[in-house]
């Protein structure tokens, strides 16, 4: 998720709250073919921060992903995300995260659990009025129903951003990857990849400290 530009003194809360819509895409290749899904996905982001260095999120999204090749069934997909960031150098943030992902279908439901760690680079662009950023992310801990967990998983993500004293809009591109340890000499990989636009009306809340 990207962390809005702060401008304002400490010491005021800042809640944003923000409704969110892409597109998800969904692809398994288990040695069989590629199976690939996807479709539009909608939902609700709610983030906090009490200064420009230190801010968490919390989104949830869910929809339908339809089969896009011959080996694939369509799904359902639901996930709920939260994440901190702290500002480490005026370019750059550090994040941790967690999610779970559900993929119900109408043979099977499966569940993913994660953990995230990564870092950010931002870049002002048109005199600051838009916030670029470009990521990385390693997921230490990834638990998934019904498979043994993958041997490495990354992520990576970028994204611009605009806002002004209340509103914000901004665009995001994430690209999970996953490799699973070889069974029977297969080896399995997936991976998750979305683009979502997020727009958002943010509210301060208490007293500035003088």
């Amino acid at each position: 998720m990207l962390r809005a530009q702060d401008s304002r003194p400490p010491g005021r809360l800042l809640l944003t709250g923000a409704a969110v819509a892409g597109l998800f895409d969904h692809r398994v290749d288990a040695g069989v073919g590629l199976e690939r899904t996807s479709g539009p996905v909608f939902g609700i982001q709610l983030d906090a921060s009490s200064g420009p260095d230190l801010s968490f999120g919390l989104r949830a999204l869910g929809g339908t992903l339809d089969a896009r090749s011959r080996t694939a069934d369509a799904r359902d997909v639901g996930e709920v995300e939260t994440d901190a960031r702290l500002s480490v150098l005026p370019w750059l943030d550090a994040r941790a995260g967690a999610t779970v992902r559900g993929f119900t279908s109408a043979l099977a439901r499966q569940r993913w659990t994660q953990l995230s760690l990564g870092a950010d680079a931002r870049l002002g662009m048109l005199g600051d009025r838009i916030q670029g950023t470009a990521g990385a992310a390693l997921l230490p801990y990834v638990h998934v129903t019904g498979h043994d967990s993958p041997r490495l998983a990354i992520a990576a993500s970028m994204g611009l951003h605009h806002s002004n004293r209340r509103f914000e809009i901004s665009l995001a591109y994430t690209l999970e990857r996953y490799d699973f340890a070889d069974v029977a000499g297969v080896r399995r990989s997936e991976e998750n990849s979305s683009l979502i636009v997020r727009a958002g009306y943010r509210l301060g809340v208490g007293r500035e400290r003088k």
